[in-house]
Order: structure tokens, then sequence, then C-alpha cells
């Protein structure tokens, strides 16, 4: 860069315009390939982009306060010479008494950006900086010159630097537009909280339905003492489901399942002792004696509280039971991903993992569509005037790509085809990181012109993708007038809706995609641009991550595709993340948190790692040289925190309060010895095996049978009773502070700070 003083923008000052300069600014015709003559000027008849600029943004009456133009410094075939070179060649002539293109600038008005390669990575990683050291209050982007890679790097430096981009055509300078005005972030909040089952939150955003949504909370958290009364508008029938304790602590495995925390890995092994050993009657009548009793024996040795493990349990009992019977509780059994998920959790480290996706056991996700299909949560939606969301997703991913003419030199189009394979590598390879198989949803928008190419390349990527995994299908024909980005993003959103979703699993909608992926690639500037924005706002109505990657060619001129960041989730998801994972973090869900905010853009990542190391600082391990007393004021701060948090939420408190404690801090040795010394913690303790994430379900088992000792609740104690059992835990573990450490609540409190006021814009 020419200048780099850092400036603060003036009040109302003229925007900053910004060309990336291509063959078009040296005369040269578009897609030409062969060395020809540079002429920088035109003529009346063959005017140059900035002249076409300039002369609109005369007609409009608009000012600019300086030109910023970007180029490459690599060679093209056309010219011996790297367009860094052009640009200085032009800037002289800029800066010069007659000027260029009509038009004459000051030296310290107009500045060059130099880019190593035409791809919106290093337009990106150059603007960056250079955007935040001129500080444009606006800036014009010109749009239908030059590298359109080069214009989309611009475009998502200034997201990702909070620079006001204005997306101005070469041809047609008065039909200027916003990206983000075409994008009505608005009034989303609610499907956000819907599709990811935070009912607590849906309450107090959706008061008019607060009823509902408090039920579902509390069958979110396997408490069923709320279904006791009476909700307006719900039959008696359903109601009674709701006051069943299995049945609601099936949907709070199922609803949690995919969030990873150490409750949800408790629900894991508590469902799956159940559910072998409560079979339907039709799954009972399948099995042979011999299997019923092997199961039941299973569920027995997993049953008992002082065991640890029980993975190798499982392994035995499916060396043993052959053939597996086909049905959908003894499968789990034969299911050596679902054993491998098993031994995870009952390790309790799996919390601590990276939030990275994970294959659920196929096992397991037949069990799953099994109870969704009886699940009254999608009618009960539906009744409010709301759709549901498959509660475990749909494993398919939208792809949004634009199609151009056939390059002259490229009659077979033999790049065409590679960059559809190339697309669905890596849209295939975005399925394989969800949690359920699904398909590749492929949507080519084409014009008039491109029809046949978008078709020829659905027909290419059908033969080529297995059975089963692709819907594919050309959208169009778009419009390509310059002025027409808005009506093609209106047009292509209608075009995705067009399929009603149904609040299940198998729904053919697009809206219950698990991910939107953008193809950014050399359409027609004016059709991505619609493609863009459609594509952010789909996002926002699907309520599902999104990304973005760049289509192109490497030095060899192979067919390329790599990821270009999350920039995009700026224009609407990061509020909604942050408002998500603000909600998480209340409930002490902190690997949620930490997940949801790694699907966002780098706005979000001081947040994120805010939230990973609060997760690791509440639910670590001690380092094995750590002294006990340094454990007991570890042990205080967790504690604190819960109690500080979870007062008012009994049976999250008493089991999350032992799951930071042992084994992370104190092994199981230790943590029996506390437990005879300190009458509190073997309070807590027992609290927490009567929960339903525990033991509870055991003991009613062992109730049904009359092994029971006395009759277990079904309901939580009291928070009071709870919370008083944590303080007097707090004042047991009191010791000399040798090393304070981090202070959670002061910790917590800043997150959740942090978190709203990203989120504030979000609705």
């Amino acid at each position: 860069m020419t200048s780099t003083t850092k400036r603060v923008p003036e009040p109302d000052a003229a925007p900053l315009l910004i060309h990336p300069i291509g063959g078009g600014d040296l005369g040269r015709p578009p897609l030409a390939t062969t060395p020809g003559p540079i002429d920088f000027h035109g003529s009346a008849g063959d005017r140059r982009p900035l002249r076409k600029v300039f002369d609109g943004l005369a007609e409009t009456g608009t000012d600019i306060s300086g030109l910023l133009i970007i180029a490459t410094t690599n060679t093209h075939n056309f010219s011996r010479r790297p367009f860094a070179e052009h640009a200085r060649h032009m800037k002289e002539l800029l800066c010069s008494a007659d000027g260029l293109c009509g038009r004459t600038f000051a030296r310290d008005r107009l500045h060059i950006v130099q880019v190593a390669e035409p791809t919106v990575r290093h337009g990106v990683d150059s603007l960056k900086p250079v955007l935040t050291a001129l500080a444009p209050g606006e800036c014009l982007l010109t749009s239908g010159a030059g590298s359109y890679a080069l214009g989309a790097g611009v475009l998502l430096a200034g997201i990702e630097t909070g620079v006001p981009m204005t997306l101005l055509p070469v041809d047609d300078p008065s039909a200027a537009y916003r990206l983000r005005d075409l994008i009505d972030p608005h009034d989303t909040l609610r499907d956000w909280l819907l599709r990811h089952r935070f009912w607590d939150e849906l309450a107090t955003v959706d008061p008019s339905n607060a009823d509902l949504w408090r039920l579902l909370a509390a069958r979110q958290r396997a408490d069923i003492s709320l279904a006791e009364g009476t909700v307006p508008g719900m039959d008696a029938g359903t109601l009674t489901k709701f006051r069943e304790l299995w049945p609601t602590v099936q949907a709070a495995f199922f609803e949690r399942l995919a969030r990873g925390e150490a409750i949800d890995h408790a629900l894991l092994r508590t469902w799956f002792t159940q559910r072998i050993s409560k079979p339907s009657r039709k799954e009972d009548a399948a099995v042979s004696e011999s299997a019923r009793r092997l199961l039941q024996e299973l569920a027995r040795k997993l049953s008992d509280p002082e065991r640890h493990g029980g993975a190798a349990l499982i392994g035995e009992a499916r060396r043993r039971l052959s053939p597996i019977p086909r049905t959908h509780h003894a499968a789990l059994v034969g299911d050596a991903q679902f054993i491998s998920l098993f031994e995870d959790s009952a390790k309790h480290q799996a919390h601590l993992a990276p939030p990275e996706a994970r294959r659920l056991p196929g096992s397991l996700l037949a069990n799953a569509d099994q109870w969704e299909k009886a699940d009254p949560v999608p009618g009960l939606v539906k009744q409010r005037g709301m759709t549901a969301w498959p509660v475990l997703g749909s494993g398919d991913v939208l792809v949004l790509m634009c199609v151009g003419k056939t390059p002259e030199d490229d009659p077979a189009d033999r790049d065409g085809h590679a960059a559809v394979h190339k697309v669905m590598d890596w849209a295939s390879h975005r399925c394989g990181a969800l949690a359920r198989p699904g398909r590749i949803r492929l949507r080519l928008l084409a014009s008039g012109e491109t029809m046949e190419r978008a078709r020829s390349w659905v027909t290419l990527a059908r033969a080529t993708a297995p059975a089963g995994s692709l819907d594919a299908a050309a959208l169009g024909p778009f419009s390509t007038e310059s002025g027409d980005a808005a009506a093609i993003n209106a047009a292509l959103l209608a075009a995705l809706g067009e399929a009603e979703p149904t609040g299940r699993y198998g729904s053919t909608s697009l809206r219950d995609v698990d991910e939107v992926l953008l193809v950014i690639n050399s359409g027609k500037p004016v059709a991505v641009n619609g493609m863009v924005a459609a594509g952010v706002q789909w996002s926002l109505n699907a309520a599902c991550p999104l990304r973005v990657a760049e289509l192109g060619r490497d030095r060899a001129l192979r067919t390329v595709l790599n990821e270009a960041g999350l920039a995009l989730c700026r224009l609407g998801m990061d509020a909604r993340l942050a408002r998500l994972a603000s909600s998480a973090v209340r409930r002490l869900d902190t690997r949620t948190a930490w997940q949801l905010l790694d699907t966002g853009s780098p706005a979000l990542a001081a947040a994120r790692d805010t939230a990973a190391r609060l997760h690791h600082d509440l639910y670590g391990h001690a380092a094995p040289t750590t002294n006990m007393d340094t454990r007991r004021e570890m042990a205080r701060r967790r504690l604190e925190l819960i109690a500080h948090v979870l007062a008012d939420e009994p049976w999250p408190a008493c089991y999350t309060a032992v799951e930071v404690l042992r084994p992370g801090l104190f092994d199981w040795d230790a943590w029996k010895s506390l437990r005879q010394r300190l009458t509190p913690l073997a309070r807590l303790n027992a609290y927490r095996n009567e929960t339903p994430y525990a033991h509870l379900l055991d003991r009613l088992r062992e109730e049904q049978l009359g092994r029971g000792t006395r009759r277990p609740s079904k309901k939580p104690p009291a928070p009071e009773a709870v919370l008083e059992e944590l303080r007097r835990a707090i004042d047991a573990l009191d010791r000399p502070r040798s090393d304070p450490g981090p202070m959670l609540v002061a910790d917590y409190t800043r997150l959740r700070s942090q978190l709203e006021e990203l989120g504030a814009d979000a609705r």
C-alpha cells in the first residue's frame, strides 16, 4: 500500500472508491488469453471501467474521498507484466494534470493495494489491515470488472472490519446496492431458539406461548413436576405423557444428544440401560428368551452405582448375543460405533473434547427416528402457528452455485466438470461432519444463456454421486442486468422455500438443511451477489451455519476450491449465535456455547476462546502434581459457580456439582474418602444419584421388582435444599488458599456480558 497513515473517518465524509483492476482497464476484451496492446484511456465508444464509474458518479452527484486500486502481483496470459505494475502506471496518470478517465486525484488520496493472487483469501488478508488503517466511513466497491474473487475478498474484508460496503455496478453505477440491505435478519431469533430447542429462552422471546415453552423446558431437564398442573390447549392424553418419567428422560436425551455436555453423556448411559431393560411388547416378543435374559443381566450390571465404565460389559454381551436380534433396542448392543460412544461417555472426559462434530451411530439414529415419530412437540408447535425442526437435524447441506458461460477455449467444458467434482467433494466432506448422514441439495443458478450448461452439470453430478446422496436441480433463468441483484435474491428465496417443512426427520424442505454452502465462482457478479445475499438469508431462515468457498485455479491452472472463511456470518448469524451461546452459558452448558461460537465469524473468536476457558476451568482435570489444598480450592470455586448459576435448577445443580469434582479433581478413591469425611459432599452425591441423569430409573426398576428399600421420588428436591448443601460443601472444603486460580463467578459474569453485547442486534 502506498499510503498507510491511520485515519479516523470524518462525520459525513465522502465514501472511498475501491476498484479491482482487470483486463478491461487495460483495454483487453473479456476472457482474453493472448498478449495485445495496453490502452488505459479508451474512447467514447469504448469506455474503460473507471470512466463508466466516474461518469455514473457525476450523474448521480456522488462525491468520493479517494480511490483505492486493487492489483495482483502475479502475471497473466495477455500481459507480460503483473497488474500491480499497471496499477502504478495508472496512478501516475490519475495523479497527473491531465488525469485518466476524466478524473484526477491528489497523491495522498490514491492508494494501491497489492495482492499476491486473484483469490478471495488473498484479497481478505491484504485488505483487512488497509481498511483498518484508512478507517473509511463507507466504501464504494466496483462490481462487474476485474476479478470477482478480488471484489469478494474486499467485500468480506469490509464485513470483518465493520466498514460498510456499497456495490457499484460498473455498467450502471446508478443501480448501486448494499449486500446488507438485501438481507432481513429481523424476527429470526425465535426460529434459532426453536431449532436448537432452547425452551427457557423461547418463553422470554415469545411470551404468548410461554406456557408451552416452560413445559418443554422442564421436560428437557427430565422434570415432570410442571406437568402435574394444566396447560391451555393441551389435551389430557398428551399431558399424561409429560407426567411419565421414562418418556420425559427419552425426550431430554434426544433433544440434548448432539450437545455433548457432561449431563448429556450421563443421559446416554441412563437411556441405554433403561432402553434395553424396557423394550416395547413388540420388541420383547421378537427376541429369544436367552437374549432377553442377557439384556436384563446387562442392564442390572450397568445399574450398579459403584461400577465404573460399562463398555466392556456391552462388548461382552455383544459377543454372546449372536445373532443380533433385529430390534431397535438390541441393535444398540451389536453396534461397535455405539459401544465406542458409550465408552467415551463413561470416561467422564468426553465433554472436554473440542466441539467437533461426530457422526452418531446408526443404531442410535434409528432409535431417535422411532422416538420422534411419536414425539408430540411437532404437533404442539404447529398448533401455535410454527413448525419445529427434526430433533437431530436432517444431515442435508444446501449448496448454492452460479453457472457462467462455457469458455470459448474449453468447448468440452473440462473446467466446468472439474468444478462440479470439486464442489461435490466439498459438500460431501461437510455432510460427513454432521450428526447424521444426509444428502447434498445442489442448486445451480443459471441465466438464459447458461441454463443448458447448468442442466449438464446436474446430469454429471447425478451420474457421479452415490445413490440417494444427491438432490440436484438447475434454477432460473435469472436476469443478469446490473440492477437486478434484489430481484435475483427474491426469486431464489422463493424457489428455495417451495417445499413445506414437516418438523420431523424425512422432510424434503430446504428449510431443514443443516448447513448452507455458498460457492463463489465466475458467474455474473450481479447473480453471484444476489446468490450470496439469498444464502445468508436462507441460513438465517434455516437457523443453521453458513460456509463460503471460492472456486478458482491454482498456478498450474488446475481447478481448486478453498474455504473463504466465515465473515458472512456477521451479516446475521453472529448475533443469533451469541444469544444462543449466552443462553447455554446461563445453564452452564459451556461446551454448547463453545460449539455455537465456533461456527461464527472471527468477530466471535474472543468470546469463543473465553467460553472454552470457562468450560475447562469448570470441568477440566487437575494436573497430577496439583496438591490437595489447591484441588479443594478449585472445588470451592466450581461449587460457587454452580450455586450462583443453577440455584433454581436442583437436579442439574446437584448432578453438575458432583461431575465437576470427580474424577477431574478427586479420583474415585479420594472422592470416596471425602464423602466419608465431609457430610455435605455425601449428601450432594446422594442427590446426584437420585437424578434421572444417574440412578433414579434404576431405583424405580428395583422398586417395581420388589427389591427397593424406599420409594424414590420422581420430582426434584426443593431448590433451597440443594443450594443449602452446596453452601455447606463450599464451607466444608475451606483450606488455606495456596493458589487462588480462576475466579469462576467473575469469569462467568464477564462472558455473559460479552455475549449479551454481541447478541444485542438479534431479534
